[in-house]
């Protein structure tokens, strides 16, 4: 349970009418939406998500490629510890 002893006032709202209307780029802005295109010109979503998921499949790689490298790095230390250690 609070207790409050003094109540700050709630902000006043503000709301700006614009002065520049544009009508031109609001029919623009309308007729992109329509036609599903963003900011960026994808067209939908499914492009955006086969981008993304192209990209996330090639850091992937590229990460199982790093992880195939070290691994025959340490096979071929351990190579050479071995050969040092018996064969010498």
């Amino acid at each position: 349970m609070k207790i409050v002893f003094f109540r700050t006032p709630k902000p006043k709202q503000f709301s700006y009418p614009p002065r520049y209307y544009d009508e031109e780029k609001e029919h623009r802005a309308m007729r992109r939406k329509e036609l599903g295109l963003d900011d960026r010109g994808d067209t939908d979503f499914k492009t955006m998500l086969n981008h993304n998921w192209n990209r996330m499949r090639n850091s992937d790689r590229s990460r199982k490629k790093k992880a195939e490298m070290s691994v025959l790095v340490y096979f071929f230390i351990v190579a050479i510890l071995v050969y040092i250690i018996f064969f010498r």
